[in-house]
């Protein structure tokens, strides 16, 4: 099985800090780190490392960070001969404060990840087969993915969508192209309007999403693990490990790559168990690609705790 990521690629500043700045406050990091990022690309690596081949296509500027954030994908063995480089945007940045219990704050400027147009991706879905994965996130524009999408069902590719960063009025016609959706609560509850604070909102929320059109949903919910349900009446939740965090960076993403690399070989509930180990190990070190563990990690951790 091949997955195609139509992705965003940054380089992250990860600043180490005691709080987030308030208005007007200057601040002095603890550290700086810098780190390729991207939840695309975050997401390409996940899928790679943990043995997948992954094919991204994206958009990078013409310049160092662009350059330097190509050479990592090439070798976490990711597929980037449709990684264009844009003559005119540059490469998309993200600033993120980091807080002592991992809790992260996110600023990003999409540079040439706004660029990514159908016609980029069009040649690789016409080299898939019925079976493979397209993956997309809302930081690549939404007419390119919902336009990809559709061109994807009609050759039984499987679509997965990442709805972050979180976005109200999304166009129902990309949900009804869309065969899993994996949000976070806070991107749930921008989806469907539900406040997704305990479990009996998180499952009102999942079957709102499967009422417009998705046919599986996973809900991670950080620390509490995540939440199943599917268009079949399948709803299970699943406990989060026992790790303690250190940055959060990726957690998501990390979950996403692993989940889908077990996917066409485990149960969806293995699948599941897999990729929430994977993200709990991505959050106990710090920075996006760089947290990401292979695979021969979250098999050895598994067998220990299991």
């Amino acid at each position: 099985m091949t997955v195609v990521v139509i992705g965003s690629i940054n380089l992250d500043q990860l600043f180490s800090v005691n709080h987030a700045p308030k208005p007007g406050e200057t601040l002095i990091a603890d550290g700086l780190i810098e780190a390729a990022g991207g939840k695309g690309a975050n997401q390409a690596v996940a899928a790679a490392r943990n043995g997948m081949d992954v094919r991204f296509v994206g958009r990078v500027g013409d310049d160092g960070a662009g350059s330097g954030l190509r050479a990592g994908l090439d070798a976490a063995g990711v597929n980037t001969k449709h990684l264009l480089t844009d003559d005119t945007a540059p490469t998309g940045r993200a600033v993120i404060f980091v807080e002592p219990s991992g809790q992260n704050r996110i600023v990003v400027a999409s540079g040439a990840n706004a660029e990514v147009t159908l016609a980029d991706v069009q040649p690789l879905i016409n080299e898939m087969k019925q079976g493979d994965v397209l993956l997309a996130t809302f930081e690549s524009p939404l007419d390119t993915v919902e336009a990809a999408f559709k061109e994807a069902r009609k050759q039984g590719i499987t679509t997965v969508l990442n709805p972050a960063p979180a976005r109200t009025h999304v166009s129902q016609d990309l949900l009804k192209l869309t065969d899993i959706i994996i949000p976070n609560e806070g991107e749930a509850t921008a989806l469907t309007g539900i406040d997704t604070v305990d479990a009996a909102s998180t499952a009102e929320s999942a079957n709102a999403l499967l009422r417009s059109g998705v046919k599986r949903v996973i809900i991670t919910l950080a620390e509490n693990g995540s939440y199943y349900a599917d268009a079949n009446g399948d709803q299970f939740a699943t406990p989060a490990f026992n790790i303690k965090a250190v940055d959060s960076t990726g957690a998501g993403d990390t979950f996403i790559g692993a989940f889908l690399s077990r996917l066409g070989s485990d149960s969806v509930e293995d699948a599941i168990v897999y990729a929430t180990a994977a993200s709990g190990l991505a959050v106990s070190r710090q920075g996006g690609q760089p947290s990401i563990p292979q695979d021969s990690e979250v098999e050895k951790y598994l067998k220990e705790v299991l």
